[in-house]
């Protein structure tokens, strides 16, 4: 077995059952596998290629040197209505599309990075030469810090060419597309891609050695018929800022309550059907947050509380409390459950739920992130829900009567952030994945645009 197989059984593996969970199935009891937990860190976590391989997906293998239309066309233009030059794209798709980009910071919206109003970005204050120059400062602050100190210091670590002109082309925010553009067919950085189908529909996007026009588009869970971002860790003060408070705040397994809890705000509206013409009860049983929330009010195994509603409903529901103060990770340490639902994007308090002693309750992930939550198994890394979570309580009880069990997936939740955070080599891992994705991002860039096509 060559090591580029070996490298694909892993990915097989870690894939395994992802989506194949049949919340129907009345024997799902008899089906769960307890595994023994793996030793070695190789055995239960995946490569740095195989990382690479995830990140990049679609983008992974470069385009073929003979065909210009497997490459991305780009150039600079002058914009007579401000100082700041302006960058043309030609996409991959078969239109050849013209993307006209900026490199303004606006989020959920794709522009490429500009060192000077990227460090701006970090100021509270920005300075007159800068000051319209990002949209919503405060909140694109955390990813500035992250374009600043990983982005564009990885790109100057791999530019050789002093005076290279290649653009860093990045989308900020939880928006799937893009605001001005829609789907962008063009490599660019983002914290998340929707996930894949399977091991099988990943693999067919990395083996080949090169592409021309006719590159394949990643399956994913969404049935998205574009290709997908590139992934790099971004926001992540706010997915990995609490990883620390979970060293310092846990409880032992066997002090835990006995009950599963969920805290968050009414996002994933979005996708979840809120409709502002509809009565209140209705857009609640549409929204998978609010309905958690709505039917286990009396629950003695779930405690799901919104902490906003964002204006969208009522705090309170024919006499059902929706609301509640947003509570402390160390409360929510106290219970061996903790419900994981996503909203816009994947899951921003994941992380630190799986770092924890505490068992993850989810429906199978539909996004991935530098976590890889598509590589998460059900059963082995976290308990899995229906994709209506409407099964939640009954999940808590297996919790409740198999503990050993579901202690043993809460140990096995926690290595995988262990692995992917804390481990002696995941500094000089992170470090190489993210050089060798700027090397295979820049062989997709070609300067000059060659082929006509009307400007968007």
């Amino acid at each position: 077995m060559t090591k580029n197989q070996l490298s694909l059984s892993v990915l097989t593996i870690l894939f395994a059952g992802v989506c194949s969970v049949d919340a129907a199935n009345k024997e799902w009891k008899m089906n769960i596998p307890d595994p023994p937990i793996a030793s070695i860190r190789k055995d239960r976590f995946p490569s740095p290629e195989e990382r690479l391989k995830v990140y990049m997906s679609n983008w992974y293998v470069p385009p073929c040197a003979d065909s210009p239309e497997g490459h991305v066309h780009y150039e600079y233009y002058n914009d007579d209505e401000s100082e700041w030059p302006r960058l043309r794209v030609q996409s991959t798709d078969r239109n050849r599309t013209i993307l006209d980009l900026s490199s303004l910071i606006t989020p959920d919206t794709t522009f490429f990075l500009d060192t000077g109003t990227v460090f701006d970005c970090l100021l509270p204050e920005p300075e007159s030469k800068y000051k319209h120059r990002v949209e919503f400062r405060k909140n694109m602050n955390m990813y500035c810090v992250d374009a600043a100190t990983s982005v564009l210091t990885t790109t100057q670590h791999v530019n050789t060419e002093r005076n290279s002109t290649i653009p860093t082309i990045v989308q900020f925010g939880d928006l799937k597309h893009s605001h001005i553009f829609g789907n962008v067919t063009i490599p660019h950085l983002k914290k998340f891609r929707s996930a894949s189908q399977s091991a099988e529909s990943l693999r067919q996007v990395v083996e080949a050695q090169c592409y021309g026009d006719d590159r394949p588009v990643l399956e994913t869970i969404h049935q998205l018929d574009y290709m997908q971002p590139i992934v790099w860790k971004l926001a992540s003060r706010r997915h990995f800022g609490n990883l620390e408070k979970v060293h310092r705040e846990d409880t032992a397994w066997e002090h835990k309550k006995d009950m599963a809890i969920w805290r968050g705000q009414l996002t994933g509206s979005r996708d979840g059907g809120f409709d502002k013409d509809l009565p209140a009860e209705t857009n609640c049983m549409r929204l998978k947050r609010c309905r958690l929330v709505y039917k286990h009010s009396k629950s003695h195994l779930i405690h799901a509380r919104l902490t906003s509603t964002r204006k969208r409903l009522p705090d309170v529901l024919n006499g059902v409390p929706l609301l509640a103060p947003a509570t402390t990770i160390r409360r929510l340490l106290e219970y061996k459950g903790i419900i994981m639902l996503e909203g816009n994007d994947v899951a921003s308090g994941l992380k630190w739920a799986l770092l924890s002693q505490s068992v993850v309750l989810m429906p199978p992930p539909k996004h991935t992130s530098w976590a890889m939550e598509e590589l998460l198994e059900p059963w082995i890394h976290y308990v899995p829900l229906n994709e209506d979570a409407t099964d939640v309580e009954e999940k808590m009880q297996w919790v409740v009567d198999n503990d050993d069990m579901a202690r043993r997936i809460a140990e096995r939740g926690s290595l995988w952030m262990e692995d992917l955070v804390f481990h002696p080599d995941a500094a000089e891992e992170d470090r190489w994945i993210q050089e060798e994705i700027i090397r295979r991002y820049r062989k997709h860039f070609v300067q000059g645009i060659e082929l006509t096509s009307a400007v968007e």
